[in-house]
Parts: C-alpha cells; sequence; structure tokens
C-alpha cells in the first residue's frame, strides 16, 4: 500500500511540476497548485496521444512507448526546475505558506468539510474494488499489454493473440487510456490491475475535485468561503448519486480509470472552465494553447472526447463570435478542435 500511495504522489508531484510551464506566465493561476497539476497531466496526455496512435496500428511494443514517455517526462520535469530556479524557487514554500493560512482562516470551514469529504471519495474508489464488466476488456488489455509487451494485440476476454486491432477495441487504439495507464504501471512497477483499480483513483478522483474547485472559485469571484461550499454540494450530490441505481457523476467518479469517466468528471468541466477564461482574459493567446493542448490530450481518453469535446468549443466559438462581433474568435477555437475531429473521423472510417 506504501508504493501505491508513494506513487499516486509522484505522478501528482510530476504532473505539478510539468505544470509549473503552463501557470508561472499565468497571471490569474500563477500560483495555483491544481491549475498546474491539471495541466501537466494533460500535457503528459497530449504527448501520449500523438505518439500511441500510429505506434498502435504498427505494431510498436509497449516498452517504446514506456522509454518515449520516461524521456518526455525527464525533459520536462528538467526544464521546469530550470524554469523555477531562475524565477526564484520559493513556489513550494509558497504553496506551504498558503496551506497554513487556509487552515487558520475561520471562513475556510467549507473548504475543510469539503477536503474531507474529497478524501472520504478517494479512499473509498481506491480500497473498494469498484467493478464492472467492463473491466473484462478495460482492465484486461492493460494487463496484456503489461504482461506481453503487445499494445492492444490480445484479447482480454479469452488471451487469444489477434495479430490485429478488431471490431470494437479499434476504439482504443484511437484513445488508448488503457496503453497509458499499461504504461504507468510498467514504468512503476506495479501489476496492471492494482494500478487501475487502486492507484488510479487517488490522484484522479482529486484531479476531478480539482477542476471543480477551480470552476468554484472562478463562479465564486475567488471567495473560498463560497467555493467551499460549492464544492460541499458538488461532493453530497455525487455521494447521493453513487447510491442511486443510474450511471450519473456519482457513479462514474468512482470509475475513473474509464475514458468515459474522465470524460465527464474532469475534461468537460475543465474545458468550461477554460470556455469562461476566454470571455475575461485580456490575453486570448494564452488561452488559446491550453485550450489546444487540452483538446488534443483529451482525445486519450475516449471517442466521445473526440465527439463532445469539440461540439462543445465549437458551439460556443459561434456564439462568441457572433457576441465579440469577432472572426477571430470564432476560428481559432473551430481550427483548435481540427486533431480530435482528426482522430474521430479516423476511428470511424476503420
Amino acid at each position: 500500500m506504501v508504493q501505491i500511495i508513494g506513487s499516486a504522489v509522484l505522478i501528482l508531484f510530476i504532473c505539478n511540476l510539468i505544470g509549473q510551464l503552463w501557470v508561472n506566465k499565468w497571471e490569474e493561476y500563477q500560483d495555483s497548485l491544481w491549475m498546474a497539476t491539471i495541466m501537466g497531466l494533460l500535457t503528459l496526455f497530449a504527448a501520449f496521444q500523438v505518439v500511441a496512435v500510429p505506434a498502435i496500428f504498427m505494431k510498436v511494443k509497449l516498452h517504446v512507448m514506456v522509454i518515449y514517455m520516461a524521456v518526455v517526462i525527464v525533459v520536462l520535469s528538467v526544464a521546469s526546475f530550470i524554469y523555477i530556479f531562475k524565477s526564484g524557487g520559493a513556489y513550494y514554500e509558497h504553496q506551504v505558506e498558503k496551506l497554513k493560512r487556509a487552515v487558520k482562516d475561520r471562513g475556510n470551514v467549507w473548504l475543510l468539510v469539503a477536503a474531507a469529504l474529497i478524501l472520504y471519495q478517494t479512499w473509498y474508489a481506491s480500497s473498494h474494488d469498484a467493478l464492472n464488466g467492463d473491466d473484462v476488456r478495460y482492465v484486461g488489455a492493460i494487463l496484456d499489454a503489461v504482461e506481453t509487451d503487445e499494445m492492444l494485440m490480445y484479447h482480454p476476454a479469452t488471451g487469444e493473440y489477434l495479430g490485429e486491432i478488431i471490431s470494437e477495441f479499434k476504439k482504443d487504439a484511437v484513445a488508448p487510456i488503457l496503453m497509458f495507464w499499461a504504461m504507468w504501471s510498467k514504468l512503476l512497477g506495479i501489476h496492471g490491475g492494482a494500478f487501475a483499480h487502486t492507484l488510479v483513483p487517488l490522484f484522479m478522483v482529486p484531479m476531478a475535485y480539482g477542476t471543480a474547485f477551480l470552476m468554484g472559485y472562478k463562479l465564486c469571484r475567488r471567495d473560498n468561503r463560497w467555493t467551499g461550499m460549492f464544492l460541499s454540494v458538488y461532493c453530497l450530490f455525487n455521494l447521493l448519486n453513487h447510491t442511486l441505481p443510474i450511471e450519473g457523476v456519482g457513479k462514474t467518479i468512482y470509475y475513473m480509470r474509464w475514458g468515459k469517466s474522465i470524460l465527464y468528471c474532469f475534461l468537460i468541466p475543465f474545458v468550461i472552465l477554460l470556455l469562461m477564461e476566454m470571455m475575461d482574459a485580456k490575453k486570448e493567446g494564452q488561452i488559446y494553447i491550453r485550450l489546444g493542448v487540452t483538446l488534443l490530450g483529451g482525445c486519450l481518453a475516449s471517442t466521445m472526447s473526440c465527439i463532445m469535446l469539440p461540439f462543445l468549443t465549437g458551439i460556443w466559438a459561434v456564439f462568441d463570435g457572433i457576441r465579440e462581433k469577432s472572426v477571430r474568435r470564432f476560428l481559432i477555437p473551430i481550427l483548435l478542435c481540427i486533431p480530435a475531429v482528426v482522430y474521430g473521423l479516423f476511428y470511424h472510417s476503420l
């Protein structure tokens, strides 16, 4: 269990470190722990997605992707360390001071309530084996990749070697979140089943709630009390929905190893947040770059991401372009959707 928790902390730290490259010049989120961590994860999503899809169809071995991602992580981490050092190197000390002030501030009691609810749900998702029929394929594909070094070449239910990607497995090749988890499993030396069921919730559930926190902080005009109340209510709704016989957010947040859960609980809220920031941004170019990385990285999670995220962004761009009477405000978000649309069309052409 120590290895599982330590690995989850390491992944969060790596994501936060890489994310520093995105937030240091972003005035609104310059000292935001969550924004840096989320952007770091989305950067790794995008880096893996771009190479993994052609690699899977070319029958490249998993260990090649492990080496590639290890190089990406090391290069980006070193670049971030250098950037932080040149900027004064006081980022993490500042985060500790912020945490101390937040704990002492009586007005932040709702944030503490929300934190307790999030910790409970994270523990529950990690320690209670949330099994589903789809795990035969999802977790089975991870196990096959780690054990055979082949990406999506074995039938996860029968263990039969296929030699090519067939039928529904093709969508897993276009949105290879399973191979992303397999890569981390092999990189950290953790059994694929343990990684998917136990370790993934330890960092993906907080990621989902980190996005909700940032959205609440934006909506509540940076008031910690109202933000904490917003987040607490959101957590309580998830706890309630988890007891109902429906596949709502309260269900999917406990299955964050699935691409569709990542889409519903993490990616869609974060894209909405970026579009909200776009409406207020003085420097739109900074948001455009982050939106582009998010749309590309989002393709990793699910082929539904290739449809829903561009659809959401496109509708927003149409109305925002009309509101601002700006062709640029309409055209640039549409262009940023092209990679996701290409992946979606590629899947439907298979």
